[in-house]
């Protein structure tokens, strides 16, 4: 075993105990670091509730969180959890020893805590998620974008590991940090979980989880859907919809009017994700047209749950899972050709069985392990010139 491991979010967007597709994907770094190091803490803003089960044993230090309606002042404030969280590393540091790792989850306004581990010669990660000066300018408010982006640079720079879960993301981090390659890193699935869940399979049901965004594009599966409704007498097709957020209440209404049967089971827990697919025949990941740089956590758990998939293909999907043998990738946004498949899946039990079964080994190479695994590769590489350096003065 080796010395104590530190995950650091100050994004106040990412409850870490929460059930946000961030929050599981914080959940299980942190289960694979509680697997591989002495003591595990988080440092964060939101813990957003009590550890689920494997976590028990994390050691949370709550950073104040910001809150009020002005932008600029609530900037400043996510900015000012930076030296309060390098106070929390020193003091780790000072009792337990050196942190073996310094993780950090890429947020706006952070960049001292991987600075910090760099002057310590403490290993530090920094994982990127997506383009966040980008992001929030889009769909919130963005002040200070200079400000942002200046930090964020000096945050890619410090760290000894930067990674991206998609390409499109690390093509935005090697042009915001010229001459820095940034590896890939797809997100993972609990392979575990949902090799441990029992099917009981409803004919015709098609699954989508996730949180309801209008960039999620659960508006074309419900038109697929409709059409799939009228193309017989029997009504056969209908959705599991897990999850919640504004497109809901839109998606809910419109299945109605096309007659397509809708269980919507609302929030859930992420342990109870495995159970509720397993219930589906079909999970579907639709997105609409445009530039997507997100790595859909949702399109491991399908291939985990031994779904047959059908995904567009986004943020290079199609460079990790095999189009035809492990899933049906369509162009994003295009209804004809997300109806299509999901009518080739419908009409050919074969090849939903092949698809749930092929599905079931690719997830086998996107598990959480392999991921940490490949992370931890990706760091060793990028610390051995600076050690080899240091022997040779």
């Amino acid at each position: 075993m080796r010395g104590p491991a530190v995950l650091v979010c100050t994004d106040p967007g990412v409850p870490a105990f929460g059930r946000k597709g961030a929050s599981v994907h914080a959940q299980q770094i942190l289960r694979e670091l509680v697997r591989r190091f002495l003591r595990v803490h988080l440092v964060t803003c939101r813990p957003g509730g009590a550890p689920p089960a494997g976590l028990e044993a994390v050691v949370v230090h709550e950073l104040p969180r910001p809150g009020g309606d002005d932008h600029a002042v609530r900037e400043r404030a996510v900015a000012a959890l930076d030296p309060v969280a390098v106070g929390v590393l020193d003091a780790i540091a000072a009792t337990e020893g050196a942190p073996a790792l310094v993780y950090q989850r890429y947020g706006l306004w952070s960049c001292e805590p991987v600075e910090h581990a760099r002057r310590r010669g403490w290993p530090s990660v920094l994982e990127v998620n997506a383009p966040l000066p980008e992001e929030q300018s889009r769909h919130r408010r963005l002040v200070d974008r200079a400000g942002a982006a200046h930090l964020s640079r000096r945050a890619f720079r410090a760290a000894d590991l930067v990674y991206a879960v998609s390409r499109p993301v690390a093509d935005w981090v090697e042009e915001l940090s010229p001459g820095r390659s940034v590896p890939v890193v797809p997100n993972g699935v609990d392979t575990a979980a949902f090799a441990a869940t029992p099917a009981a399979r409803t004919r015709g049901m098609l699954a989508f989880t996730g949180t309801f965004r209008p960039w999620h594009g659960v508006d074309l599966l419900v038109e697929a859907a409709g059409l799939l409704v009228r193309d017989r007498e029997d009504p056969g097709t209908s959705l599991l919809l897990v999850g919640d957020g504004p497109a809901l209440p839109a998606a809910l209404e419109r299945a109605a009017q096309l007659g397509v049967s809708v269980r919507a089971t609302g929030p859930v827990a992420p342990a109870d994700v495995p159970g509720l697919l397993a219930t589906a025949e079909v999970g579907v990941a639709p997105y609409p047209a445009g530039n997507h740089y997100f790595s859909p956590l949702k399109v491991g758990e399908y291939l985990a749950a031994g779904l047959a998939t059908i995904a567009a293909d986004v943020a290079g999907l199609s460079d990790h899972v095999a189009h035809g043998r492990e899933a049906l990738l369509v162009p994003p946004g295009d209804l004809a050709a997300l109806t299509g498949a999901l009518r080739a899946v419908r009409d050919d039990p074969s090849l939903r069985a092949a698809l749930g079964t092929a599905g079931r080994q690719a997830a086998g190479r996107m598990s959480w392990r392999v991921v940490v695994d490949r992370i931890e590769d990706l760091l060793a590489a990028s610390r051995r010139p600076a050690a080899h350096a240091g022997a040779s003065r």
